[in-house]
């Protein structure tokens, strides 16, 4: 993918997101120079997006994903020429149950990401946190296992450890997501956070200025900030949600959407 290309390209996304864009092409011209298949980070559902999108335009590149499980939020990618197999294995993914005394105290999906960050580990490597409400796993790079266990061996005051399992150990969440229709007046953050939750569109624009919503695991606070197909956006104490399809106009100049929430 030549450099004016990606010039090109940048200009459809967001000025934010022009580090992720140039990254991404990075490993679509090594794929396609090198001949080999290119494994990723973790990406987050807006990043697998772009991928996707920026792959399609490579002929003879395709583009696979795996979290660890069918509909996993956060995702390895593998860029590879059309005609190579891709193994489960190649993702390279590990899941780890901690092991701790589930009697006496209880974990947090923050403190569990808080010490490992706190150990050095870097985000990108470390997939979905899942729980049941008492049993805890976290999909990792292999690569990561044996540091996580000799380095993260506590969370909070609480000593635990870590245990390979295999992939049909993993816990089964109850998936929350529901989808549903509706008609956006634009595609400004507070505009879809007003129609989803169906709160007053006054309302939406204080809860982003007073930090209470996060785009794609960041605060965003500008009411203005466009949203895309693929981001999620998480509001504190009304829940999450993330557009899938954008479907035209309604005759009324409404643009008609898809998308999944979870209400709290």
């Amino acid at each position: 993918m030549s450099e004016g290309t990606v010039s090109t390209i940048t200009q459809h996304f967001r000025p934010e997101e022009a580090a992720f864009i140039q990254q991404a092409s990075d490993w679509i011209r090594q794929s396609d120079d090198e001949y080999r298949a290119i494994l990723t980070r973790f990406l987050n559902p807006r990043e697998q997006y772009m991928l996707t999108t920026l792959v399609n335009r490579s002929s003879g590149l395709i583009v696979k994903y795996d979290g660890g499980y069918a509909g996993a939020e956060s995702q390895r990618a593998i860029i590879t020429p059309d005609i190579f197999p891709v193994a489960q294995a190649d993702f390279e993914l590990s899941l780890l149950t901690i092991d701790y005394p589930t009697k006496y105290t209880t974990l947090q999906h923050a403190s569990i990401l808080g010490a490992l960050m706190h150990a050095g580990i870097k985000r990108a490597v470390v997939g979905d946190i899942l729980s049941d409400g008492q049993a805890w796993q976290v999909l990792v790079d292999a690569r990561m296992v044996a540091f996580i266990q000799q380095n993260v061996t506590t969370i909070g005051r609480t000593k635990i450890r870590w245990t390979i399992c295999p992939r049909d150990a993993r816990i089964v969440m109850q998936d929350d997501w529901v989808e549903a229709f509706g008609l956006l007046p634009s595609l400004r953050l507070d505009a879809v956070v007003a129609t989803t939750f169906a709160i007053p569109r006054s309302l939406a624009k204080t809860l982003i200025t007073q930090q209470q919503v996060r785009l794609n695991w960041a605060t965003q606070e500008k009411p203005d900030h466009t949203v895309a197909i693929g981001d999620l956006i998480s509001v504190r104490k009304y829940g999450r949600v993330k557009l899938t399809v954008l479907d035209g106009l309604s005759k009324k100049d409404k643009i008609k959407v898809l998308y999944h929430i979870i209400r709290r």
